[in-house]
């Protein structure tokens, strides 16, 4: 079983992989997720012993050793690490990775029987990177298998790959399913939504002894509960009173014409004009000029009428 407690790895300027805390039992896929990729990069070297963590504990079952836990542990596809390199075809890479199984050379099975035995001869001379990813990580995986110390597998962002989730999961379930049991322990960016197994978030320091693998993946994998808000009550609309029925409706006032009021107007201005009376001055003044004009001579027409009658 992989026991990690309060995991957490120090970068040059910065914390990559804040303190986390899980445990691995034989025949199971645990999932990580984590971002971003040099935090799961850094993680999946502190799981597989690899790289010392700067706090905290990794062991494989009892051994506390780095050693023991490297001996017993296969890291697979870490980009800029050990992913499969570009310029390298099939064969080359099945070659590398056979040679470099512990024990002596006579024992370390052949490349071509290899290849032809788990069906890769139809591609052994394509290049690594072209290979379709379900079918590279299969290879990866098959050649880690080849090691019989190996108990515990880690894979880095298998999800990168251009491939359905329930592709690589699927591989990982059937290696863990197997004879030999393998932990499997794989670092992603999301975790899948149909995956209903354990899984652990980066920075998850929760750690308690469980009695059994079951009760541990059973804790683990359980959905935090969350309250659903209740829905605000429905105010009531006021009842509007209901109007007696012998009531009378109020009289309405009717509104003068305008029409009439602003003819009215002028006429009332006109009638309110105040004439000034003339004065007993301007009254003599006036007999006067009558006078005036009735002693003045004759006209023209009076004397023409005054011949006529002579």
């Amino acid at each position: 079983m992989l026991i990690a407690d309060s995991v957490s790895v120090k970068g040059r300027h910065d914390l990559l992989v804040s303190p986390t805390s899980l445990h691995v039992a034989r025949g199971e896929v645990h999932l990580v997720v984590a971002d971003p990729q040099i935090s799961r990069t850094a993680l999946a070297l502190a799981l597989s012993g690899r790289m010392k963590p700067s706090a905290g504990t990794v062991s494989w079952g009892h051994a506390d050793s780095l050693k023991t836990l490297r001996q017993h542990t296969a890291l697979l596809d870490s980009p800029e690490v050990n992913e499969p390199e570009s310029h390298m075809k099939v064969r080359d890479l099945i070659a590398e990775d056979l040679a470099l199984l512990p024990g002596p050379i006579w024992r370390k099975p052949r490349n071509k029987k290899w290849t032809a035995l788990h069906g890769f001869d139809d591609v052994a001379k394509d290049w690594a990177d072209s290979l379709d990813p379900a079918r590279r990580l299969e290879l990866q995986l098959l050649l880690a298998a080849e090691d019989s110390r190996i108990e515990l597998m880690v894979l880095d962002s298998p999800d990168r790959h251009d491939m359905q989730d329930d592709v690589w999961l699927d591989l990982l379930l059937e290696f863990a399913g197997s004879v030999r049991a393998f932990a499997i322990v794989a670092i992603v960016s999301n975790a899948p939504y149909e995956w209903d197994g354990p899984i652990t978030y980066l920075g998850s320091n929760e750690y308690e002894e469980f009695e059994s693998p079951e009760v541990a993946t059973a804790l683990i994998s359980a959905e935090p509960l969350v309250e659903e808000p209740e829905e605000p009550e429905e105010l009531e609309e006021p009842e509007e009173p209901e109007e007696p029925e012998n009531s009378e409706a109020p009289a309405v006032l009717e509104e003068p014409d305008k029409t009439e009021v602003l003819s009215q107007e002028p006429v009332q201005d006109e009638l309110d004009l105040d004439v000034p009376e003339a004065t007993e001055s301007e009254a003599a003044e006036q007999e006067s000029t009558t006078a005036e004009h009735s002693d003045a001579e004759p006209t023209v027409a009076e004397d023409s009428d005054a011949k006529e009658k002579e």
